[in-house]
């Protein structure tokens, strides 16, 4: 869609040169431009189908901590190695982006992100904070639910006895 709105303008604009009525196909070249920026484009990050953006309330303050840190080259494995056990709201393209976002930060950058997912069969939130601590290194601060809490800690256990740290 993006493209035909930009062919139009750019023919709209070859016309202009020739001086002819330029005027029409650069206009539907705008609008199918505006209707596919406001409408079918996705969104920075995460589109919505993937994660529902939690709003903070009273909720927050029943939430419980879990946090480690590891090597970048670590987090991925150990985000994916929690999918299995999260039945909505936690697909791969989330654990890609998570990732991804980690690796681009910069150090001393922390980063925010909520989601919504399901945990034995019930909707708990999810609050990532990553914090670049190092340049190879990524704190990870996991806010959410108890009993999700809770098999993040022996996951992280877990994946830390296997490894050998």
């Amino acid at each position: 869609m993006k493209w035909m709105g930009l062919a139009l303008i750019g023919f709209g604009a070859l016309l202009a040169l020739d001086h002819r009525n330029w005027f029409v196909p650069v206009a539907f070249g705008v609008f199918i431009l505006g209707y596919w920026y406001f409408v079918e484009r996705e969104p920075d990050g995460i589109p919505p189908d993937e994660s529902d953006a939690l709003h903070r309330d009273e909720q927050a303050t029943k939430l419980q901590e879990s946090s480690t840190s590891f090597d970048l080259s670590d987090l991925a494995p150990f985000l994916q190695r929690l999918s299995p056990q999260i039945t909505g709201g936690y697909t791969a393209k989330v654990i890609s982006h998570i990732a991804d976002l980690a690796a681009r930060m910069t150090h001393e950058e922390e980063r925010s992100l909520e989601y919504q997912v399901v945990f034995q069969g019930q909707h708990v939130p999810l609050n990532i904070v990553l914090f670049k601590d190092d340049i190879e290194e990524i704190t990870i601060y996991f806010h959410t639910a108890k009993t999700l809490a809770d098999l993040i800690d022996s996951e992280m256990a877990s994946f830390f006895a296997e490894r050998g740290m």
